[in-house]
């Protein structure tokens, strides 16, 4: 930071490092064991309102000092900016994140990667594959330091298994996985990847195409966190400057169903991960973004922040070797006056080919659904073959809360009431 500083410049450093090892089986032997490592360290300078990024995956003091030069370069090229400035905050921040637990050995972590291929195919003759299975371990430490003097410390250690059930019956193809994951090796669940695979693959043997029409939807937690990240850019204040975010002009308006709030929350208690900071060293707090229906706020770093003349709502998202974005932590939407579900409703258990059937500006979008019909609290039939097209805006303005059970996705970050969403188009066989 001193060549900053006899530069007139300000900046700050991001260091990442990471650990990972990763396993998988194919016809009962290890077909991929994988053992890695990297680290990166990646600088921004800001040096009369202009702004340059550069970084190195090397960390000696002549590579450091190169960083430190093309960066300059960087800014001294690059478009003044004068939104973008050194938060002004020192002091330190450390979120480490320590669990106890006992060493396992290799040839246990081997055993239990097989059996995440072996014990899906001896549960039922028809399956013949298991095409994504794996068993991984990964350890992360992340460091900021501003020229301010703003020092934090993230570390954490997340072990995943993934499994998946490829059956054929008379020809009939059908594939589901599932993962789950854990801070330490005796939490994973290896039995529920398995089961969820077995269960929901045996089920879409069966699928059958719906009739083309409207129907009232529910997604699983994992779908509809999907959906909603597909459109990110309608929570950011990036993309509201950028023009790509239809809520833009909408803060104080009603953009939802009234019974509806969502809110963003980094220490929420059922989070696989707590978040206390973002990356610009900001200390991070509950955000409601929508309540009662009406959009509130959008995520803020300091950028976006100063361009709209408020205060940042500590959501900043930088890589060491990017620019400077804004993210969410943990979404979780309530809800009130929740009503009984409808009487036929379909489930939505998986969706193909969201991303690229959507458009981030408009909200719309088109992507193959498969799932479950449900009729007087009975499943009735297994449904694919279909898709599902609509607006996101229409979407969540036609959402109804039936419930009031929070329940989380898979990974924990997602967490919603029951919500039904009524009229959406499907098509599927003509009547």
């Amino acid at each position: 930071m001193n060549d900053l500083a006899d530069q007139q410049a300000e900046g700050d450093l991001i260091y990442s490092s990471s650990k990972s090892l990763k396993m998988s089986a194919q016809k009962g032997s290890i077909s991929e064991y994988k053992v890695s490592s990297s680290q990166i360290l990646g600088i921004r300078v800001i040096k009369d309102h202009r702004v340059g990024v550069s970084f190195s995956e090397a960390l000696d003091e002549e590579s450091i000092r190169f960083m430190i030069k093309q960066a300059l370069d960087n800014a001294e090229n690059g478009r003044e900016n004068p939104h973008e400035s050194i938060i002004d905050l020192s002091g330190s921040l450390v979120d480490v994140a320590h669990y106890p637990e006992e060493p396992v050995d290799i040839s246990e972590k081997t055993k239990r990667s097989l059996a995440l291929e072996s014990d899906v195919k001896n549960a039922d003759k028809r399956v013949v594959a298991v095409p994504y299975n794996s068993y991984s371990e990964n350890e992360y430490v992340s460091s900021y330091l501003s020229s301010k003097g703003r020092f934090t410390n993230y570390g954490d250690k997340i072990y995943t298994i993934t499994s998946s059930a490829l059956m054929d019956d008379q020809g009939k193809k059908a594939n589901y996985y599932d993962f789950h994951s854990a801070h330490t090796f005796k939490d994973l669940d290896w039995k529920k990847v398995v089961h969820t695979s077995l269960y929901h693959s045996g089920n879409l043997l069966s699928e059958r195409p719906l009739a083309t029409g409207k129907y009232h939807v529910r997604f699983t937690e994992d779908c509809l966190k999907s959906l909603i990240e597909c459109f990110s850019n309608f929570y950011s204040a990036k993309s509201a400057i950028d023009k790509v975010n239809p809520w833009s002009e909408k803060i104080g308006q009603e953009v939802i169903a009234k019974d509806i709030s969502i809110i963003d929350h980094p220490q929420f208690d059922r989070a696989f991960r707590k978040s206390h900071f973002d990356s610009e060293g900001v200390e991070q707090k509950p955000l409601t973004l929508i309540k009662d229906g009406v959009l509130e706020s959008f995520f803020h770093n300091s950028v976006t922040a100063n361009y709209f003349h408020i205060q940042t709502t500590g959501h900043a998202s930088r890589s060491p070797a990017g620019s400077m974005s804004v993210s969410g932590t943990h979404m979780v939407v309530q809800g009130k006056n929740a009503k009984n579900p409808p009487d036929k409703y379909l489930e939505v258990i998986q969706m193909d080919g969201l991303y690229s059937g959507a458009n981030r500006v408009t909200g719309d979008f088109s992507v193959a659904v498969k799932g479950y019909l449900w009729q007087d609290g009975q499943k009735v039939l297994t449904f694919g073959n279909c898709t599902l097209s609509g607006n996101l805006i229409e979407l969540l303005k036609r959402a109804q809360v039936v419930g009031e059970m929070i329940s989380a996705s898979t990974d924990q970050s997602f967490f919603c009431v029951p919500l039904i969403f009524l009229d959406l188009s499907i098509a599927g066989v003509s009547n």
